[in-house]
């Protein structure tokens, strides 16, 4: 059988890698969030001292499917010496050089130990490849001394990922006693010192009540290829810093609510509950007055920023709200960009309410000393209702939406208000996900009415403006295309289940081949008409191949492995999966490795995403990817969450709206998809494939599920993947209720639903049962998939017309695939 492939035997830098590399670039600058300066930032460009794990070993992104496999990334080290920084700590940087590589070497031997590879569970620990970096020796006097500056960065540095949470200990959620030690001297013997967070989410700060002399903190996150160069125009000056928080930073761990009840801290991980209901993140502290270390949308800039109000306004149908705002660069020097932040305060009714949730946001362009911009925020109406259980109905309550302004949730105030005086039921829904299991969900206290200015602009809401939506839940249809059924009438139960679970796990075995693609669809009806398309990983990039071995008998092996769980494997091992450079012809796939998510929600940049997913659509094109895996919009519900770093934020508005632009990005041409994940709950990653997540259905929609409707609804995606875990005790992928009530019934999603990755079999979800509940392709496939499928028709599991209506999804999307329309060989 002949291979085909995409993947280039040259080696060179390509006009669309620079291009993506410069999106990568403003992507990284907008996206770190200067958390304190005193004045010590900017930089001078001069002798500068560097110390910490993060300067030389700068971590880019997180562990496991989130990786990319870029040329290069540039370290903070890197873009300090290439923007004219003296750094003038070498010996330091060099003998943590020497710890890192002993230190890696005695964990690698450790990982690939033989009981380690033969004890239960193994397989599953290889995705937790996150190495522990060590701190580096002790700063001393004599490093202090020789440094001759007064100057000073710290690189602090977390590694997290796919398949294990973060710790609320020391070297993770909290400093190591070396990092405090070397921190404590460092603030105390430089007069300039910027200390660095390098982690894909926040750390506990309380250490910042114990050591004085921090000048200044900035949150690097994780910043993909260019994240050195990025950071080396930041503190020097060239680039204010525009970035803003997407979460909620506590002062420390145990200021969140039922801290001490997330993941296995209460020994109990089978049943996640979800005490808090809908109050997380900035819902929570603002609604029961814990001061944050840093509040949800904070961030410095280097220049000063006012913001008024303008006006407010409704739409002429009445259903949409809109505030104008000026913001204007009040600062004598340096250039910026402001966030303009639009917050809600529904009135209290029979409903308990957050105190106030973000509805709107706008960034402006970079305006000059004196210079301002007007912006408008405008949003749904409907998207202020809440979610009402004993009906099951979306409500606005009556009494005053107070309408407020600010640069963050800590700092808004009153901009207008818009007076409803009786309910309006947007939506009425079955109920979905029942308990299972007894919750009691956190209410907040009652609060005091605020006297609001007399002056302050009112309008009214009119109740006859809405029409109460009414879902319709029923049987859903095959596609009805004319190209597809004629594809279906050909196609035996046998056939179509081929079609609807994946093949070429990791690309392997598939016609079209796509090096380091983590899936396929069968390529057994090519010469039928039906190509197979490939999967990719994302959400920081495309992950691909970066170097494959094209051998002489044709087969395509990789030379770089696509994946750092793969260096745990021993060396014999490696060697049969892996082709011979010297000997085969290499074959080449550079991707851009983007700011990984949660950076990039930290840019508050609509546009900018817009252009992030534009980016990946051009690789995809090249490379002959179809179905990108990405964007992940499940919620920060905590800060352990060891996959944070792939989402966006702690809010389903600022990921919804920043999801739906990246998708767009993506799916700016036909036959491009992006696929949004993880539906739904996937908030931690211990025992991620058992647990289950227990969730109030009010939490359940207004928190958990925001994300994906606006992606669906907004964003167009083509694409949804159910996540491993179980929903009030049912395993997302045999979700009816998830995969066709909601999506499908209520969203008028009209794409392919997919599984993640083993998500059914072994004691887990029913591959049978999952297309039953509406999921339409099996990945990444297996014989005993195929089987269950067909043993689940004969038994009335799931029915034939089940499997053609799934089928009939899968085969419209790869007819309609760029790689079908460049590779069928005719029309099926």
């Amino acid at each position: 059988m002949e291979r085909l492939t995409k993947a280039s035997p040259s080696a060179q830098v390509t006009e669309r890698e620079r291009e993506n590399l410069e999106t990568a670039y403003q992507a990284a600058c907008e996206g770190m969030v200067l958390l304190k300066n005193d004045g010590a930032l900017p930089l001078d460009v001069t002798k500068t001292a560097l110390y910490g794990p993060g300067a030389s070993r700068t971590v880019k992104g997180g562990t496991g499917s989130g990786e990319v496999n870029e040329r290069r990334a540039v370290t903070i080290l890197e873009g300090l010496e290439a923007r004219g920084f003296e750094i003038t700590t070498r010996q330091w940087l060099a003998d943590f050089e020497q710890d890192y590589a002993a230190a890696r070497r005695a964990w690698l031997a450790e990982k690939r130990r033989a009981p380690q590879l033969l004890r239960p569970g193994f397989i599953l620990d290889l995705l937790d490849t996150s190495f522990p970096s060590p701190c580096g020796r002790p700063i001393t006097e004599e490093d202090v001394e020789r440094s001759a500056t007064d100057q000073c960065v710290y690189v602090l540095s977390r590694q997290s990922g796919e398949g294990k949470d973060r710790r609320p200990e020391k070297g993770d959620l909290l400093l190591t006693d070396g990092e405090e030690a070397a921190i404590r001297l460092c603030a105390a013997r430089y007069s300039r010192f910027v200390l660095v967070i390098n982690a894909g989410g926040p750390i506990d700060m309380s250490f910042t009540d114990r050591i004085p002399g921090i000048n200044a903190i900035l949150y690097l996150c994780q910043l993909g290829s260019e994240g050195g160069r990025a950071f080396a125009d930041v503190v020097s000056g060239r680039v204010s810093p525009s970035g803003r928080l997407a979460d909620t930073w506590a002062r420390r761990y145990d200021d969140l609510p039922f801290a001490r009840d997330y993941g296995g801290l209460n020994g109990d991980l089978k049943n996640e509950f979800y005490k808090e209901g809908i109050y997380v993140g900035y819902r929570f502290f603002d609604s029961f007055g814990v001061e944050p270390a840093f509040p949800f949308g904070f961030g410095l800039s280097y220049a000063d920023f006012s913001i008024r109000c303008r006006g407010i306004s409704l739409s002429e149908d009445g259903r949409r709200a809109s505030v104008r705002a000026e913001a204007a660069n009040t600062g004598p020097v340096y250039s910026g960009k402001e966030v303009v932040q639009l917050y809600v305060s529904a009135p209290g009714g029979e409903l308990d309410k957050e105190y106030q949730s973000l509805a709107a946001f706008a960034k402006t362009e970079t305006l000059a000393p004196g210079e301002s911009q007007e912006v408008e925020l405008s949003f749904d109406l409907a998207g202020l209702a809440s979610f009402r259980e004993r009906d099951g109905a979306f409500v606005l309550e009556p009494g005053e939406y107070v309408l407020r302004l600010g640069s963050s949730s800590r700092t808004t105030f009153p901009a207008g208000a818009l007076r409803l005086e009786e309910e309006i039921i947007v939506s009425r829904h079955t109920h979905i996900c029942p308990l299972q299991l007894p919750l009691e969900e956190l209410h907040a206290p009652a609060r005091a009415q605020s006297t609001l200015p007399a002056d302050l602009p009112r309008l009214t809401i009119h109740p006859e403006a809405f029409e109460t939506v009414s879902y319709t839940y029923g049987n859903l249809p095959v596609c009805g295309e004319e190209r597809v059924r004629r594809a279906l009438r050909r196609l035996r139960p046998e056939d179509m289940t081929e079609i609807v679970v994946g093949a070429g796990r990791f690309g392997g075995g598939s016609r079209f081949d796509l090096p380091g693609a983590v899936g396929s669809t069968t390529s057994r009806f090519w010469d039928r008409g039906l190509v197979n398309v490939a999967l990719c990983d994302g959400p920081a990039g495309l992950r691909v191949q970066r170097r494959s071995a094209l051998t002489r008998r044709g087969a395509i092996k990789p030379i770089d492995l696509s994946r750092s769980v793969f260096e745990l494997l021993p060396g014999p091992v490696k060697k049969v999966m892996t082709g011979d450079e010297d000997k085969d012809t290499v074959l080449y796939q550079y991707a851009t490795a983007f700011p990984v998510t949660s950076a990039l929600a930290q840019s508050w940049n609509a546009e900018l995403l817009y252009q992030v997913g534009r980016a990946v659509y051009q690789e995809m094109a090249a490379y002959g990817c179809t179905f990108w895996l990405a964007p992940a919009v499940n919620i920060h519900r905590n800060p352990l969450c060891g996959r944070n770093y792939e989402y966006f934020s702690e809010d389903p508005r600022l990921t919804g709206v920043l999801a739906a632009a990246l998708t767009r990005g993506v799916q700016q041409e036909k036959g491009f998809y992006a696929t949004v994940k993880h539906l739904a709950c996937n908030n931690q990653e211990d025992s991620r494939m058992e647990v289950s997540s227990v969730v109030g259905e009010r939490a359940l929609r207004e928190i958990y599920l925001r994300g994906f409707e606006a992606v669906v609804r907004e964003g167009g995606v083509k694409a949804v993947m159910t996540s491993y875990n179980r929903v009030n005790g049912v395993y997302a992928p045999n979700s009816h209720d998830l995969c066709t009530k909601v999506l499908r019934c209520e969203w008028d999603f009209d794409g392919v639903v997919m599984t993640d990755w083993d998500a059914t079999g072994m004691g887990r979800g029913s591959s049978a049962a999952a297309m039953a509940a509406g999921n339409d392709l099996i990945m990444p496939g297996s014989g005993a998939c195929k089987r269950d499928i067909l043993r689940g028709v004969r038994t009335g599991v799931i029915a034939e017309q089940d499997l053609r209506r799934c089928c009939g999804n899968v085969i419209r999307a790869i007819l309609d695939s760029a790689i079908q329309r460049e590779y069928a060989p005719s029309s099926p």
